[in-house]
C-alpha cells in the first residue's frame, strides 16, 4: 500500500440504508501506508513465476497440467505447475466474516510482505451472481478498458532455503454451489501438499475502537491448542447458527485429514465501511507468531493512531454514540480485570450483541439529536 492512500469510515445512526436500521451520520478518512487491495494483488500477479494474463475474464482452461490432473482441478486455472511442498495454507474470505476488512487486509499484508506469486485462480462463473458481485471496468494506460471479474486467487511462497512453503488464498465469499466450490478449493490445497489450514476472520462485536482488538482462536490438533492456550486466546467452538464459507471449507478439510487453526478478530459494530488497521495488525501478528514469520509491521502504529483519531472525532459528534462507546469501554475494562486477557469466552453471543445494538439505536432515537 503506497503512502497517501486513504480509507473512509462512517458512524451509524438511525435511518434507512444501514444495517439494523441505521444510517451513517459521521464520516472521515484514515491514511494507510500501502497500495490498495487491487494494486497489492496486481504486484503479486506480476512477480516472477506469476502469469499476467488470464485473471480478467471468466472461463475454464489454461492449466498447464496433464489432462487427467486438469479434470481433478475443474473450476481452477493454474498459472504454472503447482509445487507439492506448500504444507500450510493461510486463507481469508471477504464478506460476512471480514469485519473491518481485517481478514483480507491481513492476508494482503502477508502476501505483499512475502512477495508471494500468484499460482492459480478459481473461475468465478459457476459460483458468483454477477448482479450481486459485479465485475468492474478499469481503464488501462493505453486508453483501452479491461473488465475485472471477482478474484478468488491462490498465491505461493517458498523460503530461500528450499523448505516447506505457504499457500495463501484471498477471495470473496461465493454466492452459490458452496460444496462444489469447497471441493475445488481443497483439491488445490491437496495438490500443493497442504496439511494445515490457518483461517483468518473478523466479526462485528460490541468492541470499542479505543481498546486493543480482541482475538479468539480454535484448532483441531493438541499441539496447536497448547500453544493457543498459552497465548490465552483458545476458545472451544460452541456457536450454533448461520455460518460462512470458511466454516464449510474447514469442516470439509478436517474430513480430508487436514488440521486447521482459526483466528477470529472483533471489530466495532458501530463503525460502517471502515478498514480497521488495528484488527489487521493483530491478525497478522498472530499468524506471524504461529508460522515463525517476521513481516514488516512498521507502518501499523501510524495507521492505527490515524484511524482512532478520526473515529474519536466522528464519535464526539453524537451523544448517543459517545455514551455507547463509554459503556463498551467499561465492559472491556471489567473483562480485563477478570481474565488474563480481555477475551470473551466461546464464540460471540449473537443475542447479546443484538440486544446491545437495539439499546444503542433506541438511545439514538431518544437523544441523538441533542448531541
Amino acid at each position: 500500500m503506497s503512502a497517501g492512500k486513504r480509507v473512509s469510515f462512517a458512524i451509524c445512526r438511525i435511518g434507512p440504508g444501514c444495517s439494523a436500521g441505521a444510517a451513517e451520520v459521521s464520516s472521515g478518512t484514515v491514511a494507510l501506508h500501502g497500495d490498495t487491495a487491487a494494486e497489492e494483488m496486481e504486484h503479486a500477479r506480476n512477480r516472477p513465476g506469476a502469469r499476467a494474463s488470464g485473471h480478467r475474464r471468466p472461463g475454464r482452461g489454461g492449466a498447464t497440467l496433464a489432462t487427467a490432473e486438469r479434470m481433478i482441478m475443474d473450476h481452477v486455472e493454474f498459472d504454472r505447475e503447482p509445487p507439492a511442498n506448500l504444507t500450510t495454507m493461510v486463507m481469508a474470505f471477504g464478506g460476512w466474516i471480514d469485519a473491518g476488512r481485517a481478514a483480507t487486509g491481513a492476508l494482503r499484508h502477508l502476501n505483499r510482505d512475502l512477495r508471494a506469486a500468484r499460482l492459480a485462480r478459481i473461475d468465478p462463473e459457476e459460483f458468483f451472481v454477477f448482479t450481486l458481485e459485479r465485475p468492474e471496468v478499469r481503464m488501462r494506460a493505453d486508453g483501452d478498458r479491461d473488465i475485472l471479474w471477482p478474484l478468488s486467487e491462490f498465491f505461493a511462497w517458498r523460503p530461500e532455503d528450499g523448505g516447506d512453503g505457504l499457500l495463501l488464498f484471498c477471495g470473496p465469499e461465493p454466492h452459490q454451489k458452496w460444496r462444489t466450490y469447497t471441493n475445488a478449493f481443497l483439491d488445490v490445497a491437496a495438490r500443493c501438499g497442504v496439511k494445515r489450514i490457518v483461517s483468518l476472520g473478523a466479526l462485528l462485536a460490541g468492541a470499542p475502537h479505543t481498546r486493543p482488538v480482541r482475538v479468539t482462536a480454535r484448532c483441531t490438533d493438541p499441539a496447536s491448542r497448547s500453544l493457543l492456550e498459552a497465548w490465552g486466546i483458545y476458545r472451544p467452538p460452541t456457536y450454533e447458527g448461520p455460518t460462512g464459507i470458511s466454516s464449510v471449507v474447514l469442516d470439509a478439510a478436517e474430513k480430508r485429514g487436514m488440521q486447521h487453526v482459526g483466528f477470529m478478530g472483533q471489530a466495532p459494530h458501530y463503525l460502517q465501511d471502515s478498514e480497521n488497521p488495528a484488527a489487521i495488525q493483530i491478525l497478522v501478528s498472530y499468524v506471524a507468531r504461529l508460522l515463525n514469520l517476521s513481516p514488516d509491521m512498521s507502518h501499523f502504529d501510524e495507521a492505527i493512531q490515524d484511524f482512532r483519531t478520526q473515529c474519536d472525532k466522528a464519535v464526539a459528534r453524537d451523544r448517543a454514540t459517545r455514551e455507547h462507546v463509554r459503556k463498551l469501554e467499561q465492559e472491556y475494562d471489567a473483562a480485563v480485570g477478570e481474565e488474563r486477557q480481555p477475551l470473551p469466552g466461546g464464540e460471540l453471543d449473537s443475542e447479546k450483541l443484538m440486544q446491545e445494538l437495539q439499546d444503542f439505536l433506541r438511545k439514538q432515537r431518544e437523544g441523538g439529536a441533542a448531541g
